[in-house]
């Protein structure tokens, strides 16, 4: 099960990649974030999102477009990256999934050698 920082990391790879941040940012939230709830959020986190939410759902379904398309196709460029900004402000506010996480990982251990131990072909740096 993915939990809330997944959903969002996975949303801001996909704003992070090419094309228009229009779409970008149609495509993040449709992809991973339209079937979460503000109130699933931390209680300061979720003022934020709804804003997002409500600016992404305020659209009639038009056509081919679902609401979420034809949001976006009415905003501007600004207000399109204004969006994408507060979905990665988001993300980084959520933070990693446990406290534990990154104590978990593995550690690269660095050494100081003396410079008799260093190998000739560094040396001559």
């Amino acid at each position: 099960m993915q939990t809330q920082w997944d959903r969002f990391r996975e949303a801001v790879l996909v704003l992070a990649g090419s094309g228009s941040i229009k779409q970008r940012l149609a495509d993040a939230y449709q992809a991973h974030l339209h079937d979460l709830m503000p109130d699933d959020l931390p209680r300061e986190l979720r003022a934020g999102f709804a804003d997002v939410v409500s600016s992404l759902q305020s659209g009639r379904k038009m056509g081919t477009l679902n609401p979420v398309a034809a949001s976006v196709i009415k905003m501007s460029e600004a207000e399109a990256a204004a969006h994408a900004r507060q979905i990665v402000a988001l993300f980084v506010a959520l933070g990693e999934p446990t406290a534990g996480y990154a104590a978990s990982r593995p550690v690269s251990v660095l050494r100081a050698v003396a410079d008799e131990d260093v190998p000739a072909f560094l040396n001559r740096a």
